[in-house]
């Protein structure tokens, strides 16, 4: 085996653009459901358009819906939630 010194051959890496301010909106509302001990939120999905977010998917309890709602209020930036959370295994 020979080893080699490393180069980069070509052009220079880019500097990745920051997240743009909708995607980092949903990442804290994301990461706020996920940090939370009393709600399963691991299927539903959150959406950032301005300042509203909106919360879709399913949790197991009724009781979690509003609090989805509640924590994604508390975020810095967020406006308005949309929730159009069901529960799993209901019919909608």
């Amino acid at each position: 085996m020979v080893l080699k010194d490393r180069r980069f051959f070509g052009a220079p890496a880019e500097h990745r653009a920051p997240r743009a301010p909708a995607a980092e909106l949903e990442a804290q509302v994301a990461c706020a459901l996920a940090d939370d001990g009393e709600v399963d939120a691991s299927d539903v999905a959150v959406t950032a358009s301005g300042d509203e977010i909106t919360l879709s998917g399913t949790v197991t309890r009724t009781e979690e819906i509003g609090r989805c709602s509640r924590i994604a209020l508390r975020v810095d930036g967020v406006g308005s939630v949309r929730n159009v959370i069901g529960v799993w295994g209901s019919k909608m």
